[in-house]
């Protein structure tokens, strides 16, 4: 029997019985896709894989980048031959930008401290002087010393992705193309990188 209220109302318990059913397979349905969309995203960012769930809708002339669009995000899988060799993921609206911002090792020492940005996961070219390399490891190590307290001190490393690394001398200098991947005690590590 229908109370007076829901005779007003027009909906009948029925019907309320429907709509709740619908709801719960509706928030059911947007649960499990957003679980999917989300465990996409990370596999992504965390273990370089994927995406599974996006559409590959372009490949650049440019030694293979690759531009998926998922349910509401955009994965760019740079792949240059010499240059960008990353993974963005963002919105729909993240552009495929393969021009580096950049920095001398005094630059990006200071901006690391005055603007407490430690630009883990941007794209650079870095201007400085070998102070290291280790030919079996492909890396190289570039060193800024703040002279009077220290507090700009930065250490940079670089695995480089080119062969030339026999080539690179001590105390010679030297323009890195990567993408920064971690900062940690005044230590900057740079992968996929590329020496000039």
């Amino acid at each position: 029997m229908q109370t007076e209220e829901q005779k007003q109302e027009g909906i009948s318990v029925e019907e309320e019985k429907k709509i709740k059913k619908l709801s719960t397979v509706v928030m059911i349905i947007i649960l499990v896709i957003g679980l999917l969309v989300t465990t996409d995203i990370l596999l992504v960012t965390k273990r370089g894989v994927g995406p599974f769930l996006a559409i590959r809708t372009k490949v650049y002339d440019d030694g293979g980048t690759k531009e998926y669009y998922g349910l509401g995000y955009k994965v760019i899988k740079y792949n240059q031959k010499v240059g960008r060799r990353d993974t963005v993921i963002g919105s729909w609206s993240i552009k495929y930008n393969t021009t580096p911002e950049t920095y001398t090792i005094s630059d990006l020492a200071y901006s690391i401290i005055n603007d407490n940005n430690n630009h883990v996961g941007e794209f650079i070219r870095l201007t400085g002087t070998i102070e290291n390399k280790n030919v079996k490891n492909n890396t190289i190590t570039i060193k800024f010393t703040d002279e009077e307290d220290g507090k700009y001190n930065l250490t940079v490393q670089a695995k480089i992705l080119s062969e030339n690394i026999k080539d690179l001398n001590k105390n010679a200098p030297v323009s890195l193309i990567g993408t920064v991947t971690d900062y940690n005690n005044k230590t900057l590590i740079i992968e996929n990188a590329f020496a000039e």
